[in-house]
């Protein structure tokens, strides 16, 4: 046997598995939504404080038969906490998750901490934003108020508040984040709004995206398309 062929079985001894390899390429930094072109970090710290989240996927809300663009939203999930509450689902193709009701019922239950980052794509007036939120969110509420405790109806009083502004201009952030116990925190162009303790607000935000009736269906699925590799442990 020839030394060169000694030297490169020894060099492919001494180099670790493919997967390996895989395993420890970093994140890239970033993830442009492929509709609006807005640009997502590939991970956050919530508003609030608390462990820093990872991005599962990004949308953009569209209006209208003209496909009007208004904002690009991006959902984050506490990986550690996502992996244990989810176990069940791990394996599966992205496809599969997007078709089985349980799995966004599970997300629902909201047992980790989920994170939801809007971008706005085009100005649009304060209370317009407001109004789309109050529509979405109110019937939600009432839905849930029972089962999730009372105080639903005035922490949408008060969450409404936050976009008495006059004019939502293009490139506005709004984030809001929910913990497990029903803790809403949300920033609005870095600016921290007033926490609002309400479990019934919190499940009705949410399901607005990951719902039975989501906003858009295909902006769901778009959402939840890195729960596999993050229920895989390669996220």
């Amino acid at each position: 046997m020839s030394i060169a062929v000694l030297l490169l079985l020894w060099l492919a001894a001494l180099a670790p598995p493919a997967g390996a390899v895989a395993a420890q390429l970093p994140a890239p930094p970033a993830v442009t939504d492929r509709q609006s072109g807005v640009v997502f970090p590939s991970a956050l710290t919530p508003p609030g404080g608390g462990s820093r989240q990872q991005l599962m996927g990004t949308a953009t809300r569209e209006v209208s038969l003209f496909r009007i663009k208004v904002y690009a939203y991006g959902l984050y999930v506490d990986a550690a906490a996502a992996r244990t509450a989810l176990g069940q689902f791990a394996n599966r193709p992205a496809a599969a998750l997007d078709r089985d009701a349980s799995f966004f019922r599970s997300l629902l239950e909201m047992r980790f901490s989920m994170t939801l980052r809007l971008v706005m794509t085009r100005d649009v007036a304060g209370d317009m934003l407001g109004k789309t939120f109050d529509n979405a969110l109110k019937p939600r509420v009432a839905r849930v108020a029972g089962s999730k405790g009372a105080g639903g109806p005035q922490a949408l009083q008060q969450f409404r508040g936050f976009f008495n502004l006059r004019e939502v201009s293009r490139g506005m952030e709004i984030v809001f984040s929910c913990d497990n116990g029903g803790v809403l925190n949300t920033t609005v162009n870095g600016e921290s709004r007033p926490q609002i303790q309400s479990p019934a607000l919190c499940w009705a935000l949410f399901d607005v995206y990951l719902g039975d009736k989501p906003v858009s269906v295909s902006g769901r699925r778009n959402l939840v398309g890195g729960f596999p590799a993050l229920l895989a442990g390669s996220r």
